[in-house]
């Protein structure tokens, strides 16, 4: 599926812990013309999050019902948890002329690829900077009790074997820095994409008077 050369999909993947929220609440912040795809989530909500903003959260059965109406982009299976990216986002986004951003994880980043042109997406890879640090700031989230933590430090070794699938793969050393390094990033894209559009225009006029 292609959708307008002006709109990508951005994906931002990350192991547990390594700040992909974060960044991607400051992208949002710093960057006027993008929009942030609120999942579904089956998972109880959390006492500082808020419906409709952080996720919109369904029951179980519900999220189910809605994957059987191909409600969703992707979906994904996360600590018993069920996740989805609706489709109707990406269609308020290509109305608004604006990007699109999604805070998923590599099964969600595969499923996208497959169903969107590559020209159309730009997809990260947000490494922390060791091992005892990704550890620390899951300790640091209060979330958790030790057996939890150890569990999501297994899972996120696991999912960090697949940043070679991401175009890009940056060190989440300072999110600061990170998140700068993202709006550049998406920026230079950006502009790629303007002189090709303007190139072709004149290529148009030149060989088809």
């Amino acid at each position: 599926m292609i959708i307008g050369i002006k709109n990508k999909l951005i994906i931002i993947s990350s192991p547990s812990g390594a700040g992909k929220t974060t960044l991607c609440k400051l992208l949002i912040k710093k960057m006027k013309n993008i929009n942030l795809s609120i999942s579904y989530t089956s998972r109880s909500k959390r006492l500082n999050e808020i419906n409709g903003k952080d996720y919109f959260f369904v029951s179980r059965k519900k999220f189910e019902s809605l994957k059987k109406q191909n409600f969703f982009i992707e979906t994904a299976k996360n600590f018993n948890n069920l996740y989805g990216s609706p489709l109707k986002n990406i269609n308020k986004s290509i109305k608004k002329n604006h990007h699109i951003l999604f805070d998923i994880d590599w099964k969600g980043a595969r499923k996208i690829r497959r169903n969107y042109n590559k020209e159309n997406i730009l997809d990260f890879f947000i490494l922390p900077p060791s091992k005892s640090e990704l550890k620390r700031r899951l300790k640091k989230r209060g979330r958790d009790n030790n057996e939890e933590i150890n569990l999501r430090l297994s899972y996120a070794i696991n999912e960090m074997k697949h940043y070679k699938e991401y175009k890009y793969v940056l060190i989440n050393d300072n999110v600061k820095n990170t998140v700068n390094d993202i709006k550049r990033i998406i920026e230079y894209n950006d502009l790629i994409s303007e002189k090709k559009n303007i190139l072709k225009s004149k290529l148009n006029k030149i060989i088809n008077p």
